[in-house]
């Protein structure tokens, strides 16, 4: 697509399939503006890479953005039917690299955010580390009365018995809670994820904002990063003590 022609409309076709949740990349620019068509092409394919399951209808991006360093855009996937998700992306420099995240929402899961939230959970309730693995997807349907189970890794001791698992469930109105799974007792309170959803489904739109409207950043919270047993990179709450 000729996005430095604004006569020309071309329909966006489903790509094949296309490191992580974050991806430089190195784009061209018309002008003063980003080719956003390349951004849209290049977001498509790694977040089918990434995901589980995931087949994208399409990816939009506003396409009159200028280049500039630290500037902040969103984008917006479509999924059918489940609907449309937000794409945060910021732009390194002025020569067209970005980053881009997926944040979680009532259409998409980011499943590193869901394990960090897990993670600190966990490490709040017993007092210890905790390392949590949900597969090697990055990104998941988030689907009304869907669970599944993210393994802890190395299991967690809790005195007479052991957290090996938990169970996450999504209610209807696509809020997730979790659920130890011990290998002896049975008692396991449920912790609600829901305050990493937006509170209403409102559709995402494609839109460029300015650099100081972009999204704030949360508090600090001390990690430890390690490689999980299905090989990707888990971040573990920091409790004092570590030498790591």
């Amino acid at each position: 697509m000729d996005r430095c022609n604004p006569k020309r409309h071309v329909t966006l076709s489903k790509l094949p399939l296309g490191l992580l949740g974050l991806a430089a990349l190195g784009l061209t620019a018309c002008g003063n503006r980003l080719d956003t068509a390349d951004i849209e092409a290049n977001i498509h394919a790694d977040i089918e890479r990434q995901g589980r399951r995931l087949t994208l209808r399409e990816v939009r991006c506003p396409s009159d953005v200028s280049r500039q360093a630290g500037a902040y855009f969103r984008c917006v996937g479509e999924l059918d039917p489940e609907g449309t998700f937000t794409i945060n992306v910021t732009q390194q420099d002025d020569r067209g690299n970005i980053t881009w995240e997926v944040p979680n929402s009532t259409v998409m899961l980011n499943l590193p955010t869901v394990e960090d939230t897990i993670q600190q959970g966990l490490s709040q309730a017993f007092g210890k580390r905790a390392l949590v693995d949900c597969g090697t997807a990055i990104y998941r349907v988030n689907q009304p009365g869907d669970r599944f189970q993210c393994q802890v890794v190395g299991g967690l001791e809790t005195g007479s018995s052991t957290v090996d698992s938990v169970l996450v469930r999504i209610d209807p109105d696509g809020n997730l809670s979790w659920q130890e799974l011990q290998s002896t007792a049975t008692a396991s309170v449920p912790v609600a994820l829901g305050s990493a959803l937006p509170p209403a489904a409102t559709p995402a739109q494609a839109t460029s904002v300015p650099p100081s409207a972009g999204p704030q950043a949360a508090p600090a919270v001390k990690t430890t990063t390690v490689p999980g047993p299905t090989g990707r990179v888990i971040n573990r709450p920091y409790l004092p003590g570590d030498n790591d």
